[in-house]
């Protein structure tokens, strides 16, 4: 019996491993298939065989090899099965669905009216998915996934604590998404999807680095990614800068805590004392631009800590406030790096804004999704 299980669990590490290496070519043969697993050509063509049958993969034509020799090209297919994602912040949410190959295809955002209550908001979120599953009514809906802000328990699949936002705290996002639409449902932390985002669809990035993104929007957070893994802590909160002391007698927070980061340099903070920073910064007011810098060299000077607790190779700058003025951004952040790093930590440190996608929170639980389903071919397929 334990051979057997040990069989399966192999085969299943195999499915997965040729699901993703497609995902990453895009289009190849069963030869480079082979090639790239490790595995005899044999095993690949009877997975290749069994994921044609399932119809999640499907035959492109004829490639070449440049050598005069022609092989039957294999891809993702986007035609009978997807995945829907989904981005809960403070003063909105988004919706979107994607195919196997980890493309989005539709997209919603809706506003949160500020009075509305937690339930009417999930249950706009519950309406805008049912409008999906409508319209692709002939696919299969595999899985879905949300991002949710943070603090976020992962243990209680629980929101902690939302500064400035909405009471959703007492939301078992989880366990309602899969009672209302019979589907399995992840739930994950904005920022930790975000940096997921960054292995899944960043071409540049060599995976084997380590790299945290920091994800600068209506709050403030970090996903640390070190060998490839998530780090999440005891209770799933790692990386929660946002709620990092850098005045200890400053602003009292929702959290209990004073002076926290989020406090001086969320899109919410900046919003409190500009409604139009965007559009005010295009028109040169120098005031605006001086705010919008303050802001950056805080995100920076909580950037600071991180670097010093993690030493990661690379850091990735996205979100919303990112989207302001990304030369802005780059430049004061890397200022306050320069100025307070170890010179040997700063020059082995890369810096960069997020440009693989737009939304990397959203593209990123939509990638979560895909690469669950690949790991557990068997229970989707």
């Amino acid at each position: 019996m334990k051979e057997g299980m040990n069989q399966d669990k192999i085969q299943e590490l195999n499915k997965s491993l040729v699901l993703n290496l497609i995902r990453e070519e895009g289009v190849c043969s069963r030869a480079l298939l082979s090639k790239l697993s490790g595995l005899n050509k044999a095993t690949i063509t009877y997975t290749v065989n069994e994921f044609i049958l399932s119809e999640c993969v499907e035959e492109t034509g004829l490639l070449s090899n440049g050598k005069g020799r022609r092989s039957i090209g294999i891809t993702l297919s986007d035609k009978k099965y997807y995945v829907i994602g989904i981005r809960l912040a403070r003063t909105y949410f988004k919706v979107a669905s994607f195919n196997l190959r980890g493309e989005m295809e539709d997209l919603r955002r809706i506003e949160i009216s500020e009075d509305n209550p937690a339930e009417i908001t999930f249950k706009e979120i519950i309406k805008v998915i049912l409008s999906f599953i409508e319209q692709n009514q002939f696919r299969k809906l595999l899985l879905v996934g949300m991002a949710i802000p943070g603090p976020f328990f992962k243990d209680r699949g629980k929101i902690g604590v939302l500064t400035g936002g909405r009471r959703f705290e007492q939301i078992d996002f989880k366990e309602k998404l899969e009672n209302q639409l019979n589907i399995k449902v992840i739930v994950e932390h904005d920022a930790k999807a975000g940096a997921f985002a960054q292995l899944w669809y960043d071409k540049e990035i060599d995976k084997k680095n380590s790299l945290i993104y920091v994800a600068a929007g209506e709050g403030i957070g970090a996903g640390i990614i070190i060998d490839q893994k998530i780090v999440y802590g005891e209770l799933g909160t790692a990386g929660e800068i946002g709620h990092m002391t850098i005045d200890y007698r400053g602003e009292l927070c929702e959290c209990g805590n004073r002076g926290c980061l989020e406090k001086y340099c969320s899109l919410l903070s900046v919003r409190s004392r500009l409604k139009e920073i965007k559009e005010m910064i295009k028109g040169d007011d120098i005031e605006v631009i001086n705010i919008y810098r303050e802001s950056c060299r805080y995100l920076g000077y909580g950037i600071v800590n991180i670097v010093n607790t993690y030493n990661p190779t690379v850091i990735i700058l996205g979100d919303e406030l990112t989207h302001v003025d990304q030369e802005i951004m780059l430049n004061e952040v890397d200022k306050v790096l320069k100025e307070r790093l170890l010179p040997e930590i700063y020059e082995k440190l890369t810096v960069k804004i997020s440009g693989a996608v737009k939304d990397s929170v959203l593209h990123g639980i939509g990638a979560m999704c895909t690469k669950k389903v690949f790991d557990n071919y068997s229970m989707f397929f």
